[in-house]
């Protein structure tokens, strides 16, 4: 299951997410614009979320 959501959002969930079987992915990542890639707190938390051209989609996936 897949949701999309604001990238202000994703990147709450991402520092604060308590779940495991949560993972913030983001469409745009390494200049991929056809896949989504999992985003990690530790490797992510200075991605400029608000730059909509280079990171257009952001979702959430339950797995």
């Amino acid at each position: 299951m897949a949701i999309n959501f604001p990238p202000i959002l994703a990147k709450i969930i991402l520092r604060f997410n308590p779940f495991v079987r949560l993972k913030v992915m983001c469409r745009g990542y390494s200049e991929d614009l056809e896949n989504f890639t999992e985003l990690v707190w530790e490797d992510d938390k200075y991605l400029d979320f608000g730059d909509r051209e280079t990171y257009p989609q952001f979702q959430l996936w339950h797995i």
